[in-house]
């Protein structure tokens, strides 16, 4: 086949697999692309669950925050996001260790992130005033002319060249291009592994995740405006937040070894009870253990298929919405502006892809240090003593605060936080408060 077969042309047809963001994002961009072409597509999405659901039916298993930056992003992209999915601005974190607290406010005005409810969130949740940001998206897609089929695909073929889709043994599609827009923690990555085309899933890590349902009255008094971070020498737990949204808080912990305990033993430890409102009682809705994507497949394409999202490359541990917009971007403009071939793909889509993939590089190291600070007590107490300081001055530039901001928020690349995580003032500011520790004046 020549070049110019691999071409979407008038009519062309399109499957993706996933009505997230991911999903959605390629759906919309494709969709608005290829009518500046003067060309109509074809597409179809198969997300079989119902996002407006509450409870299980509807759940994304995510926490659900979003960048300002993103959020002003869309808007230029005559994406807006109405305030009955955008829950609550957040423009602070509370950072919790064995040895003290710190505030970390926003470094700029722009670097404010949100909460959004992803899927249904737990039972009693969306109602005329919560919607899902999920769902949000999804209906944005289908009205720039996607159709959404709630149908689980269980089987993909290549015949004569082209991805055939099937459900129950019916054919419901044979594509011009299929788009693996799905999540990690369905089947669907068994299913793209035996079509035969090189692709692997990504590596993954167990998280846990707990929603706490509160009194929206005690979640906006107790908690404002602020995510709560916990760095503590937990050996199980890397780091967790709590996360506060309209009627409920969202409990999210990442580690090396998450099972059914987990939670119960995080909301025991001393430091999170007291971070808690107290003398308050809450109500366990809901808690799962879902995969989170730590290493991106080799290969994210192949002739006329191509991932993205949670199924390609996407940001560690953080910014996933943020992710699901470059990469869905990224693949609708490749495949509609060239083509969807393989070589298109690696000419248009694979640069996007793996400076992803670079930057987790200086991410993984940002976190091994997380590690040491916050697993040595000389090191948490430093760590403390720079942030507080930083806090307290209306001229300081704020190093480290930025640093901790950026990586847990999504607003910066891993490797801006790195590359000032290095600087020499920095550096000797870390060694001069170790050093007062150490002598016993810290």
């Amino acid at each position: 086949m020549s070049a110019e077969d691999f071409v979407l042309q008038d009519g062309s047809r399109i499957a993706v697999i996933g009505g997230g963001p991911a999903g959605s994002f390629f759906s919309i961009f494709a969709l608005k692309m290829a009518r500046m072409l003067g060309k109509e597509l074809e597409i179809t999405i198969y997300e079989p669950k119902d996002f407006t659901k509450d409870g299980p039916g509807g759940c994304n298993r995510c926490g659900g925050v979003i960048s300002e930056l993103l959020v002003q992003t869309l808007a230029l992209e005559g994406i807006n996001l109405p305030d009955s999915v955008v829950q609550r601005g957040i423009n602070a974190y509370q950072l919790y260790t064995n040895y003290g607290t710190a505030s970390i406010a926003t470094p700029a005005h722009e670097k404010t992130i949100a909460t959004v409810y992803r899927g249904g969130g737990p039972k009693g949740t969306i109602g005329s005033d919560k919607d899902s940001f999920d769902e949000f998206l999804l209906d944005m897609a289908v009205e720039e002319g996607a159709v959404h089929e709630k149908i689980r695909v269980d089987r993909v073929e290549y015949i004569n060249g082209k991805p055939v889709l099937y459900s129950k043994d019916g054919e419901l599609i044979n594509a011009d291009l299929l788009v693996g827009a799905f999540g990690i923690n369905s089947t669907t990555p068994k299913i793209i592994e035996d079509l035969g085309i090189g692709y692997k899933r990504p590596d993954t890590a167990v998280t846990a995740m707990a929603e706490l349902k509160y009194d929206s009255t005690v979640i906006a008094e107790h908690f404002g405006n602020a995510i709560h971070l916990f760095l503590l020498p937990i050996r199980e737990i890397k780091f967790a937040a709590i996360i506060p949204k309209g009627t409920y808080i969202s409990v999210c912990i990442l580690g090396k070894t998450i099972d059914a305990n987990i939670v119960n033993d995080f909301l025991e430890n001393r430091v999170v009870k007291n971070a808690l409102p107290q003398d308050v009682d809450y109500e366990l809705m809901c808690r799962c253990l879902p995969k989170m994507n730590i290493r991106a497949p080799a290969s994210g394409y192949a002739d006329r298929v191509v991932m993205c999202g949670d199924a390609g490359s996407t940001r560690l541990f953080k910014d996933g919405l943020g992710a699901a917009y470059i990469m869905g971007k990224a693949a609708a403009k490749a495949a509609v502006l060239h083509g969807v071939s393989s070589t298109h793909f690696r000419e248009h889509y694979l640069p996007v892809y793996k400076n992803i993939i670079t930057d987790n590089l200086y991410g993984s190291c940002l976190y091994v240090v997380s590690d040491m600070y916050r697993n040595y007590p000389v090191l948490t107490k430093g760590m403390l003593a720079i942030v507080n300081d930083e806090q307290k001055k209306v001229d300081n530039p704020k190093k480290l605060s930025t640093v901790l901001w950026g990586m847990f928020t999504g607003n910066e690349r891993y490797r801006n936080m790195f590359n000032v995580a290095m600087t020499v003032p920095l550096q000797a500011a870390f060694w001069r408060e170790h050093a007062k520790i150490l002598v016993g004046r810290g």
